[in-house]
């Protein structure tokens, strides 16, 4: 595994600018950021992988970074992922952890889920990403974020997640990956349909640029029962940096047929 020395310092230099590194929230950006990639084995049978499209609007080679989950503090970075042939070009790998396993054989990227950094090499080029996570014929889609403050919950900025569900139909998890060279310490709770907590509030330190995921009703002292219409309470209580932040998505899977649908969290206020 990459330690973070050099990673965190990019990061650094991005953080020092005084102006988003795009027009719009949406917009191509040189940095783009996926909130799930996985090669694994599913629950009830298949295999779950991660296909990625990458269009490009410039020509420098584009670049990988895959920051796997349980491992907190280091990183893979794959230099040369794709060389646009021109100008808005677009390449689809299939499966993109087992593509980086062929160009790094030193880490085993099968069973592993995790985010990802895709940099398209300087800040004069700019890429539009879009991943789509897939097991036999279900699955679900991610857009590629762009690494600005509306896409990310911090210190004063507390984000929510819609629709989540726990009962004999669907099971949920959250995904969630600290963007910044800081910790940070983050309180979790879960909503009812009339403004009620659900279980116990509980926190959890997320250290610089670490993916982690996990089981909200669980974590919130209720794994089982039937929970419907409910939303996730995403308030970052600490951080040194207060750019950017934390940025969270949940998966509910049909307990059933093992189809998954993606929810992208959305600022609270």
């Amino acid at each position: 595994m990459k330690k973070l020395a050099c990673f965190l310092a990019v990061l650094s230099s991005f953080l020092l600018l005084s102006v988003p590194l795009a027009g719009y929230d949406n917009s191509p950006s040189n940095l783009k950021f996926i909130l799930e990639a996985l090669w694994a084995p599913a629950t009830g049978g298949g295999t779950w992988t991660t296909e990625l499209q990458i269009t490009n609007f410039g020509s420098d080679a584009v670049h990988a970074y895959f920051f796997p989950r349980g491992a907190a503090g280091s990183y893979r970075t794959i230099h040369n992922l794709w060389l646009p042939p021109g100008n808005l070009t677009s390449v689809i790998f299939p499966n993109i952890l087992a593509t980086l396993q062929a160009l790094d054989p030193s880490f085993s990227y099968y069973g592993k889920v995790g985010a990802l950094m895709i940099d398209s090499g300087s800040t004069a080029d700019k890429i539009q990403v879009s991943a789509r996570t897939v097991n036999g014929n279900f699955g679900k889609t991610l857009p590629g974020l762009n690494w600005v403050d509306s896409n990310c919950a911090n210190v004063g900025r507390p984000m929510m997640i819609q629709d989540l569900r726990q009962n004999s139909t669907y099971r949920t998890f959250v995904g969630c990956w600290n963007t910044i060279p800081s910790d940070m310490t983050v309180r979790f709770e879960l909503i009812d349909s009339n403004n009620g907590l659900i279980g116990s509030s509980f926190t959890k330190t997320i250290a610089e640029v670490e993916f982690v995921s996990f089981n909200p009703f669980a974590e919130a002292g209720v794994p089982s029962g039937t929970y419907d219409n409910v939303w996730l309470y995403i308030f970052p209580e600490s951080s040194v940096i207060t750019s950017y932040g934390l940025m969270s998505f949940a998966s509910s899977a049909n307990n059933l047929t093992n189809d998954t649908y993606a929810h992208m969290a959305v600022q609270f206020q």
